[in-house]
């Protein structure tokens, strides 16, 4: 099997070839690409033991007309459930380019009939996931499709962006680097260089009203990778310094607590009453707060007390908003019974 850069290779060439009506020759394709003509005939040989329906006339090659249709896909039960499992997490972006083309190999590969297309339904029963669907991003497949072809071809896009601290539309230039989804937040996100603020940003791509390519093209960092942006982040969400954040949590949920991994920093210690401490590292306090005020009476900030002064104001603003409003039509005679007034 073709490994490492032939892959890649021979992806462009079968792409280049789906492109291409009458075919190519292999002089074009050599040089096109920067390649020996050996290589590429022996690339050819590849596609046609992997399965491709590839012809040649006239010193031209082609995929035959319905090539997509012709690649035998015999799948394993597997790899079956794996698709299965990919579809299901696929469902927050639903309604992008991404997604449809999804369904169209899900199609492709399971079929409507024969013996994978009856036994996948039953895959159904056996593993699955479910998402939340907190934001319908069919409404934005246009934006996601223009800043994929952004990504792609390194070019810089002109945005109108909604920034939600500040609860204003703005106008800005961003050299789009990588789409990145965040399972945790079901959120879709786009990490790039933003020229307003001269500084990297994580933009929510459902905050974009319009976005337009331009002719300028930038080059991006090498070696860029989601992970290493985000390696001191909690979530998604970066800040300018790195905050030491210590964390005690009550034994009722010491154990939720402990059984995650929340952040490659995280180290947690048990103590004796059954609770644990988390202490971790991280770029910005926005995601932790939220945190720790899902935790609610069983989390408390061990440091830093700045933070923790923070997250007591949230919750005594939170308790003032919920208190319980005496009921003005409840009154309690001398046995401390309550009695509706007016009632029977």
């Amino acid at each position: 099997m073709p490994r490492g850069d032939q892959v890649a290779r021979l992806y462009t060439l079968v792409r280049d070839l789906a492109r291409s009506k009458h075919g190519l020759t292999a002089d074009v394709l050599a040089k096109r690409h920067d390649l020996n003509r050996r290589t590429v005939y022996r690339d050819f040989q590849a596609l046609e033991a992997a399965g491709f329906p590839i012809t040649s006339g006239g010193g031209r090659w082609k995929l035959v007309d319905g090539w997509e249709n012709r690649i035998p896909f015999p799948l394993p039960l597997g790899e079956l459930l794996a698709l299965q499992l990919a579809r299901d997490f696929l469902q927050p972006i639903r309604g992008t380019p991404l997604t449809r083309q999804f369904d169209s190999l899900y199609r492709r590969l399971t079929g409507s009939s024969g013996a994978q297309g009856e036994l996948f339904p039953r895959l159904e029963a056996v593993f699955a996931a479910r998402s939340q669907l907190a934001i319908d991003y069919s409404a934005h497949a246009a934006v996601i499709e223009t800043l994929r072809r952004a990504c792609e071809g390194r070019a810089t896009v002109r945005a109108v962006y909604y920034a939600e601290s500040r609860g204003e539309w703005t106008r800005r230039d961003v050299d789009p680097y990588m789409l990145y989804f965040d399972p945790h937040l079901e959120a879709l996100y786009l990490f790039a260089w933003c020229h307003l603020r001269r500084a990297m940003r994580t933009f929510a791509v459902h905050r974009f009203r319009q976005v337009t390519m331009t002719a300028r093209r930038f080059v991006a960092p090498e070696g860029f990778t989601p992970k290493g942006y985000l390696k001191g982040a909690f979530r998604i969400w970066r800040g300018e310094n790195a905050i030491n954040v210590r964390i005690a949590i009550d034994k009722d949920a010491a154990g939720w607590v402990t059984e995650r991994h929340w952040h490659a920093s995280q180290k947690v210690k048990r103590r004796s009453d059954g609770g644990c401490e988390l202490s971790l590292t991280v770029d910005g306090t926005r995601e932790i707060q939220r945190f720790i005020l899902q935790l609610g009476a069983q989390a408390e900030v061990l440091e830093p007390v700045w933070l923790r002064r923070e997250i007591a104001d949230q919750q005594l603003r939170a308790a003032r908003r919920n208190r319980v409003v005496a009921d003005e039509n409840v009154t309690l005679d001398d046995t401390g019974m309550r009695h509706s007034r007016g009632g029977s």
